[in-house]
C-alpha cells in the first residue's frame, strides 16, 4: 500500500477526531492512531527480524547500522530490523530513524527513498526534538536533487534551514547553507554560490569544525572561483586545501590538485595542468567514480583542452572518456555538451560522417537532460554550438550518407521562414526584457503611495457627494476610515471582503462601493488587490529574507488566496511578474 494512502487516511482521522475529541485527548491518542496506521499501511511488512537480533536494543540496532554503513547487505538487515522493532515497541523518535535509514537500501529507486523520506517526515512533524526532521528534509533535498528536480530539492533545503534556524542548530543550519551553495553553483549562480560557502567558512564553526566538512566547503568554494576565472584565489584556496588535506590524510588532496589543475589551464600553463589533472583523475577514478562527477567531467575535458594546446593526440583519449562516462552513470554536466561539441569538430576535420553523426545524437541526448533538469528553475542553458546550426548541419550529414545531395527550394524556403521567425522572436523577447528593465526601475525609483487619495477633505472635482445619493458626511466618514484601514494593513486579511470591510466602517456595502468605485476610481476588488501588490512590492524592496520566500508565500503573505491571482495583479499594477522583479532585486543586491 503507497504512502499516499498513509497519509491522507492519517489526516481525515486526524480532522474528523479533531471535531469531536479535545485537543488534550487528541495529544494522548495520537500515537496510537499513527502506529495503527503505520503497521497497517506501512512498508515493510514480510520482512523478519533474525534471531541473532531479536534480543538487541533500538540503541543497540542503531549502533550496527552506524558502524557497518558501507556494508549494503549489512546496512539493509540492520536498518529493516531497527524499522521493525521501531514498530513493535512504539518508538516514534526510532521509527522515523527507521524510515530514514531504510531509504539508503534503495539507492537506485529514487521513487522508494522519497516515500520512506515521506514517512520519516511525517513521523519527525511531531517529534518534541526536531533535529531528526531537519536529517529527513537534507535526504530527500539529496534525492531530489540526484533526480535532477531542482526546484523540489531547493524547497527541502529551505524547510530544513528553517527548521535548523528555529532549532538553533548551528552544525546543520551551516551543512545546509553549504548544499544550497552547491545547488546555485550547479544551475550557474556562481556569484551567489561563492557568498554561500564563505559564509559558512567565516562563521559554520559547529559544522566545519569536523575537517572532513571544512575540506568539503574549502573544496567547492575553490571550484566556484575556478569558474568564475578568479586564478589567484582559486591556486590559494586550493593550496591550503592540499595542505590540510596531507595534515589529515585526507582523500580530498586528489581533488584539490586536479582543480588546480585545471586553475593552471586558465593561466596557459598547460604542462603542469595537464601533470595536476592527471595525478587528480588517477586515484579519483580508481576510489571516487561517483563523487563530484561534475569535477571528473571537468578533469577529462580540460586534459583534451591542455593536449590540443599541446599538440598531444591524446585530447581524443580523454573527449570519448566523458562519452563513457555519461554511457556508464547517466549524469549530465554543461561542461559535458561542450566535450560533444568537440568532439563533433574532431570527427567532422576527419571527414567521418558516421561518427560525426553519432556524437550530434549524443548531444542532442544530453541537452534534452540539461533543459529538463534544469527549466523549474527557469534556467537558460546557453548553447555556443548554435542549435539551429547543429540541426542543419545533422541533416546535412544524413543527405550526405544517403546520397541525397541536391538542396530543393523547400529546404531553402523553410530555412528562411526558419530565421525570420527567429528573429521575429529575439526581437520580441529584446523588447519585452527593455520593457520589463524599464519598469522595474520605475518601481525602484518610486516611493510607497498610498491607494487612498482622500487627504482629509473631500475633492470637488472628483464627484460632488449629492450626485452619487451619499451624504457628504457618510462620504467623509467611509473616506477616513479607509484610510485607517490602509494605515493599519486590513487588506493583508485574505478572507477580506466587501461586506466584511463594510462592517469595519459601520457602513453598508452599496455606500462602501460607491465610493470606492467615485473617490478610488476603482472597483473593490482591484483598489484592495493594488494596496496588497504595494505592499509586497515594499517588502520586497526591503526585506532580503522576505526575498527567500517562494511566490506562493509571498502571495500568502500578501494577502491572496493564490500564486496566481498574485500574479496577474502583479503584473497588471507594474507591467512586470514578481518573479523577474524578485530576480532583479537580488542581482541589484549582489552589485
Amino acid at each position: 500500500m503507497g504512502f499516499d494512502v498513509f497519509t491522507l487516511t492519517f489526516r481525515f482521522i486526524y480532522l474528523l477526531l479533531g471535531y469531536t475529541i479535545q485537543v488534550s485527548i487528541m495529544r494522548f491518542i495520537y500515537p496510537a492512531i499513527l502506529f495503527f496506521l503505520i503497521s497497517f499501511f506501512g512498508y515493510g511488512q514480510s520482512f523478519v527480524i533474525p534471531d541473532s537480533l531479536q534480543h538487541k536494543t533500538l540503541s543497540e540496532i542503531e549502533g550496527l547500522f552506524l558502524k557497518h554503513y558501507k556494508d549494503s547487505l549489512k546496512l539493509a538487515v540492520y536498518s529493516n530490523t531497527l524499522l521493525a522493532k521501531a514498530k513493535q515497541e512504539n518508538n516514534l523518535l526510532e521509527l522515523a530513524k527507521g524510515y530514514r535509514y531504510v531509504s539508503f537500501n534503495y539507492k537506485k529507486d529514487f521513487l522508494k527513498r522519497i516515500a520512506y523520506l515521506d514517512s520519516s517526515i511525517t513521523i519527525s512533524k511531531n517529534l518534541i526534538d526536531k533535529n531528526h526532521l531537519i536529517l529527513s528534509y537534507l535526504n530527500r533535498a539529496g534525492v531530489q536533487d540526484e533526480m535532477g528536480k531542482f526546484n523540489q530539492a531547493f524547497e527541502d533545503y529551505l524547510l530544513a534551514l528553517k527548521q535548523a534556524n528555529k532549532n538553533e542548530n548551528k552544525k546543520y543550519y551551516y551543512m545546509i547553507k553549504h548544499n544550497i551553495g552547491l545547488l546555485k553553483e550547479k544551475i550557474g549562480e556562481l556569484e551567489e554560490s561563492a557568498l554561500m560557502f564563505k559564509e559558512v567558512l567565516d562563521n559554520g564553526d559547529d559544522y566545519t569544525v569536523n575537517t572532513s566538512n571544512y575540506l568539503s566547503t574549502l573544496l567547492a568554494l575553490s571550484i566556484v572561483y575556478q569558474k568564475l576565472k578568479f586564478t589567484d584565489s582559486t591556486r590559494v584556496y586550493n593550496i591550503k586545501g592540499i595542505k590540510e588535506s596531507i595534515k589529515n590524510n585526507s582523500d580530498t588532496y586528489y581533488f584539490f590538485v586536479l582543480n588546480e589543475g585545471i586553475n593552471l589551464f586558465h593561466t596557459q600553463q598547460y604542462k603542469k595542468s595537464f601533470d595536476s589533472i592527471t595525478k587528480g583523475l588517477l586515484l579519483i577514478e580508481k576510489k571516487y567514480p561517483l563523487i563530484n562527477k561534475e569535477l571528473i567531467i571537468s578533469g577529462y575535458l580540460y586534459t583534451a583542452k591542455t593536449s590540443m594546446k599541446m599538440k598531444s593526440s591524446k585530447y581524443l583519449e580523454s573527449l570519448l572518456k566523458i562519452d563513457q562516462y555519461y554511457e556508464d552513470t547517466g549524469f549530465t554536466s554543461l561542461e559535458m555538451r561542450e566535450g560533444y561539441e568537440l568532439l563533433i569538430n574532431h570527427y567532422k576535420e576527419a571527414n567521418d560522417k558516421n561518427k560525426q553523426l553519432y556524437y550530434i545524437n549524443r548531444l542532442f541526448r544530453v541537452d534534452s537532460v540539461l533543459d529538463t533538469n534544469y527549466k523549474n528553475l527557469s534556467k537558460k542553458i546557453v548553447h555556443e554550438y548554435d542549435t539551429p546550426k547543429l540541426l542543419a548541419e545533422k541533416q546535412q550529414l544524413i543527405d550526405a550518407l544517403s546520397k541525397k545531395e541536391k538542396q530543393t527550394s523547400t529546404k531553402f524556403i523553410f530555412v528562411l521562414i526558419l530565421a525570420v521567425v527567429l528573429i521575429i522572436v529575439f526581437a520580441v523577447t529584446y523588447r519585452k526584457n527593455l520593457r520589463y528593465k524599464k519598469r522595474f526601475t520605475e518601481l525602484m525609483n518610486t516611493q510607497a503611495i498610498s491607494a487612498s487619495t482622500y487627504d482629509g477633505i473631500i475633492n470637488k472635482k472628483v464627484a460632488d457627494p449629492e450626485t452619487i445619493g451619499i451624504s457628504e458626511a457618510i462620504v467623509t466618514t467611509i473616506l477616513e476610515g479607509l484610510t485607517k484601514f490602509e494605515a493599519n494593513e486590513g487588506f493583508l486579511l485574505a478572507s477580506l471582503t466587501t461586506a466584511t470591510l463594510a462592517k469595519q466602517l459601520h457602513t453598508n456595502t452599496k455606500y462602501l462601493s460607491k465610493v470606492i468605485n467615485t473617490y478610488k476610481q476603482k472597483s473593490f476588488s482591484v483598489y484592495i488587490n493594488e494596496l496588497r501588490v504595494d505592499y509586497a512590492i515594499q517588502k520586497l524592496k526591503t526585506d532580503t529574507k522576505f526575498r527567500q520566500y517562494t511566490i506562493k508565500a509571498i502571495a500568502q503573505e500578501s494577502g491572496f488566496n493564490t500564486t496566481e491571482a498574485f500574479s496577474k495583479s502583479f503584473y497588471k499594477k507594474t507591467g512586470i511578474y514578481p518573479s523577474y522583479f524578485i530576480k532583479q532585486l537580488e542581482k541589484e543586491s549582489i552589485v
